[in-house]
């Protein structure tokens, strides 16, 4: 399996909606970008690491990681291996014993921020996901198969809603292809 390193580029909210955010990665020579969709919550505990607030040293995944890191000499990466229903999946990775434990990708991109560690993906899926990079743009390309179904029915529901049938019979043809079942017809 060939890993492609990836370095954190951001988080951001999702302008339409309060309930979900971004989280974008960008490979090593910044030729290509990765986004995937977080919830609010990890919005927040992101904007709290950025802004560098006086509480985190104190928060659980800061006094874990100073715990783990003064009492075992071991090394950690965050491998995102697989995409399902939307939603990335990713290890936390143990390469000095071979182990792996299966963590959301989200908690495990929060987790390298946090004790830069670093994170890879599957280069396949790295090159099926990703998107050429580009600095200056201000919207993030996000593919739809990265988008959970529920959010994909809410969508499908608001472009019924909006009378915007082609977009509609997009969203529903993407549930379809997942095996959902859409709630409007």
């Amino acid at each position: 399996m060939s890993l492609v390193r990836l370095l954190f580029k951001g988080v951001s909210e999702v302008v339409a909606s309060q309930e979900v955010g971004l989280v974008t990665l960008a490979n090593e020579d910044k030729s290509r970008e990765l986004s995937f969709i977080c919830d609010s919550a990890m919005v927040y505990q992101f904007g709290l690491r950025i802004k560098k607030a006086e509480i985190t040293p104190k928060l659980a995944p800061e006094v874990l990681w100073q715990v783990i890191s003064r009492n075992m000499k071991m090394r950690f990466q965050i491998i995102i291996n697989d995409l399902v229903e939307g939603q990335y999946k990713a290890l936390l990775y143990m390469p000095d014993i071979l182990q792996a434990i299966p963590v959301r990708a989200s908690d495990g991109i929060l987790l390298a921020y946090i004790t830069n560690m670093p994170v890879f993906i599957e280069d396949r899926l790295f090159m099926r996901q990703s998107v050429p990079y580009n600095d200056s743009n201000v919207g993030i390309s996000v593919p739809v198969n990265v988008i959970t179904n529920e959010m994909l029915q809410k969508a499908l529901d608001k472009a019924v809603y909006d009378e915007d049938y082609e977009k509609a019979s997009q969203i529903r043809d993407e549930l379809k292809r997942r095996g959902g079942k859409e709630q409007t017809e």
